[in-house]
């Protein structure tokens, strides 16, 4: 086809017919412009092909980090359910100065704990999003979305969920002084009498559950309906 293509070429130049040679020549770099432009769009097709895989690959892993954390979250707010019923029973207690039941060792427990709520939250695969860029994901509202609840939200609960345990050493130290540990999840009081007159250990327990676990319970809450609306968001994306 080559050898035919240079013989007409020739012949045109040959016979002399300049004007028909132009037009020749030019329809020849407009095919060769054609077959460039061609190309380029395949390749371009091809690696958009290839981000929308990878695209459609590191929302699946974000969904699954975000279906595991949730369920870490409703756990935790279960948790807070207890620890608040169990923080309003020992309220009652020491206003009311009932009389001491063995019932009770849990409940002073639990009313004045504050860590183990969350457990690490996944991110792997925001991980690997940031790793391939942020610009794999098509959506502005998605992206927007994505980077607001890993860098925004999950933060704020672990500043704060670290912040509840900080904060809460030097009360530890004075419920230590109050109560006498057993293995398993129980404190015994060491002097009831005297606790059920206690005014500074009535005030941690107000503290703990208003001030601190109150304090966690709506970022924690409001991090859920986030979490719920951006899976939403993520299986519209996947359907697309």
């Amino acid at each position: 086809m080559l050898a035919f293509i240079r013989k007409i070429r020739h012949s045109l130049i040959d016979s002399g017919a300049t004007r028909k040679y132009l037009v020749y020549a030019t329809g020849e770099i407009a095919l060769v412009v054609i077959g460039i432009l061609i190309a380029l769009q395949i390749n371009n097709w091809n690696e958009g092909r290839k981000e929308r895989i990878k695209e459609k690959e590191v929302l699946q892993d974000i969904l699954a980090n975000l279906n595991r954390n949730n369920e870490l979250i409703r756990e935790s707010l279960i948790l807070m359910d207890e620890f608040d019923k169990s923080s309003n029973i020992i309220l009652t207690v020491l206003k009311k100065e009932q009389l001491y039941s063995d019932t009770l060792t849990k409940h002073f427990f639990s009313a004045t704990r504050t860590g183990g709520l969350l457990f690490p939250l996944s991110s792997e695969g925001y991980e690997s999003l940031k790793n391939e860029g942020f610009d794999i994901i098509r959506s502005g509202l998605l992206k927007d979305r994505i980077l607001e609840l890993f860098e925004v939200a999950y933060e704020r609960i672990k500043i704060k969920a670290q912040w509840t345990i900080n904060s809460t050493d030097a009360e530890e130290n004075y419920i230590g002084t109050l109560f006498r540990q057993e293995s398993g999840e129980i404190r015994i009081p060491i002097n009831y009498g005297q606790l059920l007159k206690d005014d500074r250990f009535y005030s941690i327990v107000v503290s703990i559950k208003e001030s601190k676990r109150g304090f966690l319970k709506q970022d924690i809450i409001d991090c859920l309906e986030e979490s719920e609306k951006l899976i939403d968001l993520i299986k519209d994306g996947l359907i697309k």
